[in-house]
């Protein structure tokens, strides 16, 4: 099972049903022929989404053996039921990108952060992190991988994509990154917990969260003891919605 490499379509309708059922109609291509059994693999929430679009991974299975190498398209059909009190649309997930569908009458999703900063001068420590690359208004909604920056004792470092772990916890969405892979001498991994932040129709919200700083013992000696150290970094957020230009 893997993503399926693009998703072109996206349509939802509701079922004259009762309780109400959800038809999602998605289509997409994948990179070459012989790919089976698509079908909508839903994100695990924790928490609703606050803005009532609920995520799904289009997903299908890679032909076992040889395959005709072309582009070819791909669609699923699901049908939704039992959908939560609230929801207003989805979002389905390819590997390269992402769309949305919403209710008719939904209106336009609430504004959400696309980019969070963080900071802590005592320690010198300065986060900057997207959820999934920005791109231009008025584009499809492509580029669906995260970015973070980080600025530390460690120096100036960027990642992206696999290079960023993300998890949702009953913390929060809970972001790391290794800073130092774990050599002979040890490693170094960053942790940043991001809480929910509903931004209630403004451009900008603060919020106060921790990072921690996670420090494994080299491979050479094996004492007893703990084999993880912890650092905890206090940092204050500021999460906001940023227009592209």
């Amino acid at each position: 099972m893997e993503k399926i490499l693009e998703v072109t379509e996206v349509k939802l309708a509701v079922l004259e049903s009762f309780p109400p059922k959800l038809r999602i109609d998605a289509r997409g291509k994948v990179p070459t022929g012989g790919w089976s059994n698509p079908r909508l693999k839903p994100h695990i929430h924790i928490q609703a989404p606050p803005d009532g679009i609920y995520g799904f991974d289009f997903v299908a299975d890679p032909p076992a053996g040889p395959a005709v190498e072309i582009i070819s398209p791909i669609e699923v059909t699901d049908i939704w039921e039992n959908s939560p009190e609230g929801v207003k649309g989805v979002r389905i997930h390819g590997a390269q990108n992402s769309k949305t569908a919403l209710l008719v009458g939904a209106g336009q999703p609430e504004r959400q952060p696309n980019r969070f900063t963080l900071t802590d001068s005592s320690k010198g420590t300065r986060i900057v992190f997207f959820p999934r690359t920005l791109t231009p208004l008025g584009t499809s909604e492509s580029g669906a991988e995260a970015q973070l920056e980080y600025h530390g004792l460690e120096g100036q470092l960027v990642f992206r994509g696999d290079e960023i772990t993300q998890d949702q916890t009953v913390l929060g969405l809970v972001v790391s990154v290794v800073l130092k892979p774990n050599a002979d001498a040890g490693g170094l991994d960053f942790a940043l917990i991001l809480p929910p932040v509903n931004l209630g129709g403004e451009a900008h919200q603060d919020f106060d969260t921790v990072g921690i700083r996670i420090r494994s013992r080299g491979r050479l000696i094996h004492p007893a003891g703990a084999e993880l150290t912890y650092d905890v970094v206090h940092l204050k957020g500021v999460a906001e919605d940023i227009p592209v230009l």
